[in-house]
């Protein structure tokens, strides 16, 4: 059986912003058909002007970001949009990304996301980072630098950012070529300021290595997603808030056909059914597969695999929903398939652990119901994902085919994927963990488990989608509140503008030395003259 896919380039190709990565150089330029035109007509008259006036005060500088991949990641997707809307208010932003190691048997990335993990608690026992392991991150940054240290762009840059711990040796290497330029270095994980504070933690050991070692304490600005504990005490003062956003017109969220949905549906159960016979012909008929199919109800966890994820809480979450739903009378074809999908990262190691972590739990813990359970790390495709967030219609109603969504981490900072879901009008049933709370508003646009509890309120999540998948009523009041809620919040806080609005503050601020503030809601920062 022989089933043709699309490439990762040929899908790339269609999307809405246009990447290419010069391997000499390794800049990437980002095009788009997206006009600041689009982005006015959604943009509330205050927080446009709010954009000019820091854009000017911006203007002609050059601004460069530097992080590790562009494909997979958080950082990758906030990238292009925020880029091409800085340069056409007139900034002039620029984007490199690193080459990676030069020996294929030695991975810096084991490093990073063993730092990754560590500090969102994620790890078993005393795990610590160990020299040989900084000692390959340093060597992976020093062959990056000899590059990125020749580009004029960084050797004039007035702005360098760097995310997260990856990038963060460079800083030394672009001082000595740019000592003028002011750095920011933004975190965008799970972390506890208490424990960094400690040098006799893990944490503490790793902030060490970064602040110091690597020298991001000498950074002008600290950029973290807007929750108190993520902040490191001694680096109060320089910290600003910022949550991860969404872009409204890139593939993930723009408008779809009918025929882009099931294009979308079909690639997704196309990797099912390629993955189908890789375990058929491993002998793994177990681990077999049912496809998605888009006239059920679905409850659906969309995460890459990683340890932070909560992808077992989902799991649970999806069969204690079907019980109750079972228990007040639904038949067999009434219950949701349970949907665990995702992509993986060049920076991330954990993507196929995790994947056969989770299969592993599907068929030793579930099996009674893991023919409705389907889990898949999918190869990137934005449009593919952004079909499944997409509650099917039936007749103008959405009875038999209800779609509630899961974000279920036990560490994060902020989850993007909530702002998609809520723009589709997918209400969400979220942890209360990091900064995933500030983006839901209880009862309106999903439910907050509160995973202090011992049974982690597993409870809680499952009657509040049983309900809303046994009761139509219930589930196109809960939908109409979240599209309102949609509209009048996230829209304005978790997407490209607000992004675009509060990084420019801090680079106007960090040029004139205003010290930081903890100002991160738009509707707070229109009004500071």
């Amino acid at each position: 059986m022989n089933i043709q896919q699309p490439s990762v380039a040929e899908t790339r190709s269609k999307e809405i912003f246009q990447l290419s990565r010069d391997s000499s150089t390794y800049e990437v330029t980002v095009d788009s058909d997206i006009t600041l035109e689009d982005y006015r007509k959604i943009t509330l008259e205050e927080d446009w002007k709010a954009l000019e006036k820091y854009a000017d005060q911006n203007k002609g500088k050059t601004v460069v970001f530097i992080n590790p991949t562009m494909e997979g990641g958080g950082v990758a997707m906030l990238r292009p949009p925020l880029v091409h809307v800085l340069q056409m208010m007139g900034v002039d932003a620029r984007w490199f990304v690193m080459e990676p190691y030069h020996s294929l048997e030695v991975n810096p990335f084991l490093f990073t996301k063993q730092m990754h993990n560590i500090m969102q608690r994620r790890t078993l026992g005393d795990e610590r980072i160990t020299e040989e392991g900084k000692a390959i991150h340093r060597d992976w940054n020093d062959d990056n630098a000899k590059v990125l240290t020749k580009q004029p762009a960084i050797m004039n840059a007035d702005v360098i950012v760097i995310d997260d711990p990856q990038p963060a040796p460079l800083k030394k290497h672009i001082d000595k070529v740019n000592p003028s330029t002011k750095w920011v270095w933004r975190n965008h994980i799970d972390t506890d300021g208490e424990l960094m504070s400690d040098a006799s933690t893990p944490q503490g050991e790793i902030a060490h290595y970064i602040f110091e070692e690597c020298g991001i304490r000498e950074s002008d600005a600290i950029v973290n997603h807007p929750v108190e504990k993520f902040i490191y005490p001694e680096l109060r003062d320089k910290t600003y808030l910022a949550p991860a956003t969404i872009e409204p017109f890139d593939d993930l969220n723009r408008d779809l056909s009918e025929a882009e949905i099931k294009e979308g549906v079909e690639f997704i159960n196309n990797e099912i059914k390629i993955k189908n016979i890789e375990f058929d012909q491993a002998g793994r008929e177990e681990d077999i597969q049912e496809l998605i199919d888009p006239d059920r109800r679905r409850i659906t966890l969309i995460a890459r695999f990683d340890e932070s994820k909560g992808m077992d809480k989902a799991m649970e979450l999806g069969v204690r929903t079907r019980e109750k739903m079972v228990e007040e009378g639904a038949n067999d074809d009434e219950l949701p398939q349970i949907v665990i999908i995702g992509n993986g990262s060049v920076d991330d190691p954990s993507g196929i652990p995790m994947y056969e972590e989770m299969l592993q739990l599907r068929r030793e813990q579930y099996p009674e119901c893991k023919k409705d359970i389907i889990i898949m790390r999918v190869r990137h495709n934005y449009m593919a994902v952004n079909a499944i967030m997409y509650p099917r219609e039936k007749d103008g109603s959405f009875d038999g085919s209800q779609l509630v969504a899961l974000q279920t981490s036990e560490a994060e900072g902020c989850e993007t994927r909530i702002t998609d879901w809520l723009r589709h009008g997918v209400p969400v049933v979220i942890s209360n963990r990091g900064g995933m709370k500030l983006q839901v508003i209880e009862g309106e646009s999903g439910t907050i488990l509160d995973y202090d509890k011992p049974d982690w309120d597993i409870d809680k999540g499952a009657e509040f989608i049983a309900n809303l998948m046994v009761d139509k009523d219930a589930y196109e009041k809960m939908r109409e509140s979240t599209l309102l809620a949609s509209k009048q919040f996230n829209s304005r806080e978790f997407t490209t503008i607000s992004n675009t609005i509060r990084l420019l503050r801090v680079f106007s601020n960090i040029s004139s030395g205003v010290r930081a503030d903890k100002y991160w809601k738009i509707s707070d920062i229109v009004n500071i003259k």
